[in-house]
């Protein structure tokens, strides 16, 4: 892997959601912008081609502009029409990401759903003698929903080798901490119980997420990113508001140099 295109690639991305963001005037910029490094590795660090290859699944879908940003720098779809067209009367890509789109795989919206049809697919290429890796990104939020550990279970029955799950743990969802509602704490080690293989890892060191991405086994795997909500706009970084705030064409400038400053 090529740190420096990765790390150029990951502000690139962080870039675009702000642009998007603020033509848009739309929120869930901190859930987007605690991803993009995970985005740059998964795109651009060797592990999924956009437009084909082993397939990426994002469940948390309102950050769909960070998902938008790396099709984007990945060379799938224009960025000067991702930012014209998100969230747009008219425009092609929604607040959600939704199938129909190149490279993306799921609709997105309710929470809790993408573990669920990662498991499917990836039992599918099982059946099919496909030999592709199925990875998907949830919220620590996510966690909440019962349905993500239905998912969890079968896939550590199944020994669904070819799945992983990475959690994007920055501590925050909607209206407060996740330690509010879920214990973070015991991720890993309850994964394990479920017959998943599971690690900790820097969710912005690109190297230890690329490292983190290569290893294989004959289990799932889970890799707990541990994230920074809204990594790079210092006004929202790891706040509870800052999961709603929205900005406007007047604040790209000085959002698009504190990215620089930051990166």
């Amino acid at each position: 892997m090529d740190g420096v295109t990765v790390a150029a690639d990951a502000l690139r991305i962080r870039e675009l959601i702000v642009r998007m963001a603020t033509a848009a005037g739309t929120a869930h910029v901190a859930s987007a912008l605690s991803i993009a490094d995970i985005l740059a590795v998964v795109y651009r660090g060797g592990v999924v081609d956009p437009l084909g290859g082993d397939r990426f699944l994002l469940s948390k879908g309102h950050a769909a502009s960070a998902l938008y940003a790396a099709l984007a720098v990945a060379g799938a779809i224009d960025p000067e029409e991702a930012v014209d067209g998100y969230c747009r009367d008219g425009g092609a890509l929604a607040g959600h990401p939704e199938r129909g789109t190149p490279g993306v795989e799921m609709t997105g919206g309710s929470l809790g759903h993408g573990p669920a049809i990662a498991v499917g697919a990836a039992l599918a290429d099982r059946l099919d003698d496909i030999p592709r890796r199925t990875l998907c990104l949830i919220g620590d939020g996510e966690l909440d929903e019962g349905a993500v550990w239905e998912a969890v279970m079968l896939a550590g029955r199944l020994c669904l080798g070819s799945l992983t799950l990475m959690v994007d743990a920055n501590g925050l969802q909607g209206l407060g901490r996740t330690a509010e509602s879920e214990d973070p704490a015991p991720l890993a080690a309850r994964m394990g119980a479920f017959g998943w293989d599971a690690e900790v890892v820097d969710g912005h060191d690109h190297d230890a997420l690329a490292a983190a991405l290569a290893r294989r086994g004959g289990r799932p795997r889970c890799l707990v990113c541990r994230t920074v909500k809204g990594r790079g706009v210092a006004e929202i970084e790891d706040t509870v508001r800052g999961h709603y705030r929205s900005f406007r064409p007047g604040d790209l400038d000085r959002l698009l140099a504190g990215l620089r400053e930051a990166a």
